[in-house]
């Protein structure tokens, strides 16, 4: 399983893990700061399903100790996600990268940021084989 994460759950590790899914990947996703239960938000659904990937059913979830040793390789968002996934969960660094580009977080945002961020996204999973 491959394991996106970022702070909220509810916006880019979400919508990388949805894009990984509709690529054929085993692919979950957390955040660092996330509420249990929150849904995605709507321009994360509409992003995915422009991309033919499902959000609809997204709650989010914190990371935590199981995650991280469940996951094959765990993906940040961030340098910033990196280090604090490091930090938190030392066994477990040596599975951690940090997406290229690193992808900034589109809260808040209308749905063009979203859309940029999709795209930024699907970049990153390319230049990883996803």
């Amino acid at each position: 399983m491959i394991l996106f994460v970022c702070t909220g759950n509810t916006c880019r590790s979400p919508l990388a893990a949805a894009l990984a899914r509709a690529r054929g990947a085993d692919a979950e996703s957390a955040g660092l700061c996330a509420r249990a239960g929150d849904s995605a938000t709507p321009q994360a659904i509409r992003a995915a399903a422009r991309r033919g990937a499902d959000l609809t059913g997204h709650a989010a979830r914190p990371v935590t100790p199981g995650l991280m040793a469940r996951a094959e390789r765990v993906y940040a968002m961030t340098d910033a996600h990196a280090e604090t996934l490091k930090a938190l969960f030392p066994a477990q660094a040596g599975k951690v990268r940090v997406l290229t580009p690193q992808i900034p977080d589109p809260f808040g945002g209308d749905d063009a940021v979203y859309e940029a961020c999709a795209r930024a996204l699907i970049r990153a999973l390319e230049r990883e084989g996803l």
